[in-house]
C-alpha cells in the first residue's frame, strides 16, 4: 500500500477503488453455478432414490411446500383412496402432507391445504382439543371429537385420531379426520341395507331384487328353494325359467316391463324344480329413486302348487258332490212323486170308507155303533199315517205345520193309548196310568198323540211279554212333564246320546222284528221341539228298563181363559135336511167315492150330480148349472186343472160357480197349482162331511 504525502497541519488519506477484473468475476460466477449444479444434482439424486418426497421453497411471505409425485406410490395410493382425511403435521402445526379426502372435507384445493397451518381449519372453540390431539407421546395415540371449518364457513362434525410419525429430519404427527355426519349416514344406510337384506333372506315368500340390467342382487331362501340353485349375480331369466299356461317364456318380458316402470300382479306361471313342476303366483314392480329413475325391480312370488292341487281336488270333489246332489235331488223328486202317487192311491179307497161311515152316522143308524166308531177312528189314524208318510222329510227337518190349540195333555195321551192298545194287549203288558188333571198345553192334539203313541209303541216293542209300562203326567214349575217308563231291555250307555237320531234302533230278537225304520223317536224329538219342549231318555243299562221324558211348556192362565171363553173347537153340528139347498157337481173317477159323497151331500139337503171324467162333467154342468163343483185332480182324459179352467171360461151362465179341489194330492205345490187354476178351496181326501158342508155354505152365501 502506498502512503500519501503528509501535509502541514492535517493529513488526508483516500482509498481508490480497485479496478474490476472481468476474468475473476467470471470465475466466481462459474464457481457459484457449479455449486448450484452440484446441489441440483444431489436433489435430483435424492428424489430419484426416494430420500425426499417434498421441497420447501422459501418465499417472501411464507414457505411453500411442494410434494413430489411417484414417491412411495403404493403408500400414497392407499392413503389417497381412504374415506377419511389424512394429514402429516409438523411440530409447528404446518401441514406437510394432505390427502384429497381432507381437502374435500374443508372444500379447498389440495395445493392450498398443503403448507397451510392445521389450526386454520378448526374454529377457535376447538383449538385446545386440536392441540391436545396433536400432543401425543412416542408410540402413543389420541382421539377426540371436534368440528372443522370449511372454506365456506360451515362446521362439520369430525372424529380426530393422531399418532406420531417420523422422517429423517423431524418428528411429524399423523392426523386422521373422519366425517361423523357422513359416517352416521353410512351406518344408517348400512343398517337399512342389512335390514333389507335380512328381510329378503328370511321372507317366507319368494323375493328377488334385480338391478337395472336384470341381474339378481338379492334373493330370499324361499326363492332359491324354488329354483333349486343360487340365483345371485345371474340374470333373472337364466335362473327362473318361467312359462305361462300356454308354455310361452315369461321371465325376460316380465323383468323388462318392471324395469320400464310397470307394476304386474297376479301372474300365474310354472317353473321346473328338480323335475317337479311348481306353480307360482307372481308380482313384479320397479324400484325408483326420489327422482323417479329406475334403480332396478323387485319380484315376489308365492308357491301355490299345493294350493292349486288342493283347489283342483276341491273342484273335482265339488263336481262329484254336485253330481251326487243332482242324483239325490232327482231321486228325491222321484220319491216325492212316488209318495204323492202312493198317497193319492191310498186316499182314494179311504175316502169312500170314511164317507160311508159318516152317512151311517147322519142317518142315525145305531146298529154296530161301537164297531163303527172304532172303524172310523182307525180310518182316521190310517189317514194320519198316510199324511206322515208323505211328510216324513218335513217332520224330521222340523217343518211340520201345527194346528195348535189350548188343550189338556190327557186328551192326546188318551188317543195315544187307544192307538197303541192293540199292541199292548197283544203282548200282555200291564199298563199303569197316572195323569194329573189341569195340565194345559198349547199344542197340536194329533201331533202330540203321535209323540205319545210313538213312545208307548217303543216301550211295548222293547219290553218282554207280560212286562210293565207306566205313564205319568204332572206339573213341574212352568212345565208339563210326561214320562213313559218300562222294565224292558233298557239302553246301553253309549246309545243314550244317539237314541233320538234318525234310523237308530236297539238290538232286536226275531220276536220283535216287526218294528219300524228307526224314525219314531226322531219324530218325537222333532215334534216336541216344535212345541217348544224337549225330550230325553234315561236307562240304568241293558236289561234294566228305560224311561223317556217329554217336557212341554205349561199354558198360561190367560191362554186357558181365552180357550174356555170364546174359542170353540168342537166339530160343527151336522146340518139338518132343511139346510138351504145348493146344486153340487161331484167329479171323481173313483165311482164309489163319487157316489157316496153325492149321497152324503144329498142327505144334507143338497141337489147333486155325478160325473167320472172331464168331458162328461162339462156336459152335466151345462145342463145342471151347479153352484159348487167338487173336482178330483187326477181325472182321466182331462185333469182337474184343465176342467176347472173350462168350467170357468167356456160355459155361459155360471159366473158364480165355486170350485173345490177334492184330491189325494196334498203337497204345497199341488195347492199352488189348484189356486192358479181357479179353485176356491183345496181338500185332501178323505174329507169330513161336516167340514165340506160348512165350506159349501160359506162359498155360496
Amino acid at each position: 500500500m502506498k502512503k500519501s504525502p503528509k501535509k502541514a497541519g492535517r493529513s488526508i488519506t483516500k482509498k481508490l477503488p480497485k479496478p474490476v477484473d472481468p476474468l475473476a468475476r467470471a470465475k466466481r460466477s462459474l464457481s457459484t453455478l457449479r455449486q448450484r449444479l452440484r446441489e441440483a444434482e444431489a436433489t435430483l439424486h435424492a428424489i430419484r432414490t426416494g430420500v425426499v418426497d417434498a421441497l420447501v421453497v422459501q418465499g417472501p411471505v411464507e414457505d411453500q411446500i411442494f410434494t413430489l409425485r411417484g414417491v412411495d406410490r403404493r403408500y400414497r395410493q392407499l392413503v389417497e383412496t381412504m374415506n377419511e382425511g389424512a394429514l402429516l403435521v409438523s411440530r409447528t402445526g404446518l401441514i406437510v402432507y394432505s390427502n384429497r379426502r381432507f381437502a374435500a372435507l374443508v372444500r379447498m384445493p389440495l395445493e392450498r391445504v398443503t403448507g397451510s397451518l392445521v389450526r386454520h381449519h378448526f374454529p377457535e372453540v376447538w383449538q385446545r382439543t386440536l392441540d391436545a390431539v396433536l400432543r401425543v407421546g412416542n408410540g402413543a395415540s389420541s382421539q377426540a371429537e371436534a368440528e372443522i371449518l370449511t372454506s365456506d364457513g360451515q362446521l362439520l362434525r369430525v372424529y380426530l385420531s393422531s399418532a406420531q410419525s417420523h422422517d429423517d429430519r423431524e418428528a411429524l404427527t399423523c392426523l386422521i379426520v373422519t366425517n361423523l355426519e357422513e359416517q352416521q349416514r353410512s351406518q344408517e344406510a348400512l343398517a337399512a341395507e342389512r335390514l333389507a337384506s335380512l328381510i329378503v333372506e328370511q321372507a317366507a315368500e319368494g323375493v328377488v331384487v334385480c338391478d337395472v340390467t336384470g341381474t339378481v342382487v338379492r334373493a330370499s331362501r324361499a326363492a332359491e328353494l324354488v329354483v333349486g340353485a343360487n340365483p345371485l349375480l345371474r340374470r333373472f331369466e337364466d335362473s327362473f325359467h318361467l312359462t305361462t299356461a300356454s308354455g310361452e317364456p315369461l321371465a325376460a318380458n316380465m323383468i323388462a316391463a318392471a324395469l320400464r316402470g310397470q307394476t304386474l300382479t297376479g301372474i300365474e306361471a310354472s317353473v321346473m324344480c328338480h323335475g317337479d313342476e311348481r306353480v307360482l303366483l307372481i308380482s313384479a314392480g320397479p324400484i325408483l329413486s326420489n327422482e323417479h329413475e329406475s334403480l332396478g325391480c323387485v319380484v315376489s312370488f308365492v308357491d301355490i302348487t299345493e294350493r292349486k292341487r288342493a283347489a283342483e281336488e276341491r273342484a273335482q270333489l265339488l263336481e262329484r258332490a254336485t253330481a251326487a246332489r243332482r242324483e239325490a235331488e232327482s231321486a228325491n223328486r222321484a220319491k216325492d212323486e212316488f209318495l204323492a202317487m202312493l198317497g193319492h192311491e191310498l186316499r182314494n179307497p179311504l175316502a169312500p170308507i170314511l164317507t160311508a161311515l159318516q152317512i151311517m152316522r147322519l142317518r142315525a143308524d145305531h146298529t154296530g155303533e161301537r164297531e163303527r166308531a172304532v172303524i172310523e177312528r182307525q180310518v182316521k189314524h190310517l189317514v194320519t199315517l198316510v199324511d206322515d208318510l208323505l211328510d216324513v222329510s218335513r217332520i224330521t227337518r222340523g217343518r211340520v205345520e201345527l194346528n195348535r190349540r189350548i188343550l189338556e195333555v190327557a186328551e192326546p195321551l188318551s188317543k195315544a193309548m187307544e192307538l197303541t192298545a192293540p199292541l199292548i194287549e197283544a203282548r200282555a203288558h200291564h199298563l199303569e196310568v197316572d195323569v194329573a188333571s189341569g195340565l194345559w198345553v198349547d199344542g197340536d192334539e194329533t201331533r202330540l198323540a203321535q209323540v205319545f203313541s210313538n213312545l208307548l209303541t217303543n216301550a211295548a216293542k222293547y219290553t218282554e211279554r207280560g212286562g210293565h209300562i207306566c205313564v205319568k203326567a204332572f206339573a213341574s214349575g212352568d212345565e208339563v212333564v210326561v214320562t213313559v217308563q218300562d222294565d224292558g231291555t233298557g239302553l246301553p250307555e253309549e246309545m243314550i246320546p244317539h237314541v233320538f237320531d234318525l234310523f237308530v234302533q236297539g238290538e232286536r230278537t226275531i220276536e220283535r222284528s216287526q218294528g219300524g225304520l228307526g224314525l219314531g223317536l226322531a219324530i218325537v224329538q222333532s215334534l216336541v221341539s216344535l212345541h217348544g219342549g224337549r225330550a230325553s231318555a234315561q236307562s240304568d243299562g241293558v236289561g234294566r228298563g228305560s224311561l223317556f221324558e217329554v217336557r212341554l211348556p205349561l199354558a198360561t192362565l190367560e191362554a186357558r181363559a181365552a180357550a174356555t171363553d170364546g174359542v170353540t173347537r168342537l166339530e160343527p153340528p151336522i146340518q139338518s135336511p132343511e139346510t138351504a139347498c145348493r146344486r153340487v157337481l161331484v167329479v171323481d173317477d173313483n165311482v164309489d167315492a163319487a157316489q157316496l159323497l153325492a149321497e152324503a151331500l144329498a142327505d144334507l139337503g143338497h141337489e147333486t150330480r155325478v160325473a167320472h171324467d172331464g168331458p162328461s162333467a162339462l156336459t152335466v154342468a151345462e145342463r145342471f148349472s151347479p153352484h159348487v163343483a167338487l173336482l178330483d185332480i187326477g181325472l182321466p182324459v182331462m185333469d182337474g186343472f184343465e176342467l176347472a179352467r173350462r168350467l170357468k171360461g167356456d160355459l155361459p151362465g155360471m159366473p158364480d160357480l165355486r170350485l173345490i179341489a177334492l184330491t189325494g194330492y196334498g203337497q204345497a205345490s199341488d195347492r199352488q197349482l189348484s189356486a192358479a187354476a181357479g179353485f176356491d178351496r183345496h181338500f185332501v181326501k178323505p174329507v169330513r162331511i161336516e167340514e165340506l158342508n160348512s165350506v159349501i155354505e160359506q162359498l155360496t152365501t
